[in-house]
């Protein structure tokens, strides 16, 4: 009985010892975990933007990773859900590293739905980011963080000038429509079409004339451009609207609607 009390004693020992190495050695593997998130970027299809966020994982503790899941939200600049998605890594052995892409994909109607947001003013995105992973496959370990993207918008400040005329003939006019804008996205040029039409402010709303231009504005500069139509004189009164139709490769969106007079 005396050395079955006494071999207990030691196998409760031991396991107390092991209890503890393995407590210490897991928290020096916490430690000398190294992980961190790359810049965010964004790629635009013709149906959605993919937010694609390198990640990069350094597994130089005593212990095999197992069961690494990530989870992202982007939500909007109200704080709307607009998107999640989630990666999984089965597993990352001890003196290994890793680099992959945590995607995110947004429909691009959810952009364009919220037109006067995104395509017309400067926001973020706010993303949160969860990080679940287990230790030997027996000790669970999670991190959350938050990072914010910028939206650039394509056709930020979109206006108007002055008016000019060329008389053709008694009867009509060519009408020389200043417009301008500034492409603010760091992501995609505006390559396309842009529709212009003029309308008058009588009771019907008659349009004068319409014009055509082309676009093809690289990311981070200014439109300044004109686009001319022929209109009957006697149509034209001193105010109105011009309504204005995208057409591009990222895009399509209309009209726009900008009073003038």
């Amino acid at each position: 009985m005396r050395y079955a009390v006494r071999a207990l004693g030691w196998a409760t020992k031991i396991f107390w010892i092991m209890i503890i190495v393995f407590s210490v050695t897991s928290v020096y593997s916490v430690l000398n975990l190294k992980m961190g998130f790359g810049q965010p970027q964004i790629f635009l299809s013709d149906e959605e933007a993919t937010i694609s966020i390198p990640l990069f994982i350094n597994n130089t503790g005593l212990y095999d990773l197992s069961e690494l899941n990530i989870t992202a939200d982007v939500m909007d600049y109200n704080g709307s859900s607009v998107a999640a998605s989630t990666t999984f890594v089965p597993l990352i052995p001890k003196g290994s590293n890793i680099e992959t892409l945590h995607n995110i994909s947004i429909s691009l109607d959810e952009i364009t739905s919220k037109a006067q947001t995104y395509l017309f003013n400067d926001t973020t995105f706010n993303v949160d980011i969860s990080v679940k992973l287990n230790f030997a496959s027996a000790i669970p370990f999670q991190v959350s963080m938050n990072m914010t993207i910028p939206w650039g918008a394509p056709l930020y400040n979109l206006s108007i000038g002055q008016f000019s005329y060329n008389y053709i003939n008694l009867t009509h006019v060519e009408v020389i429509t200043p417009i301008s804008f500034e492409n603010h996205s760091p992501y995609f040029s505006v390559e396309g079409l842009m529709q212009v039409e003029i309308y008058n402010d009588n009771d019907n709303g008659e349009r004068l004339g319409l014009g055509v231009s082309d676009l093809n504005v690289p990311s981070h500069y200014g439109y300044d451009g004109q686009v001319e139509m022929i209109v009957d004189i006697s149509k034209i009164t001193g105010s109105g609207e011009v309504r204005f139709y995208f057409e591009t490769s990222v895009f399509s969106f209309g009209p726009v609607v900008v009073p003038y007079g």
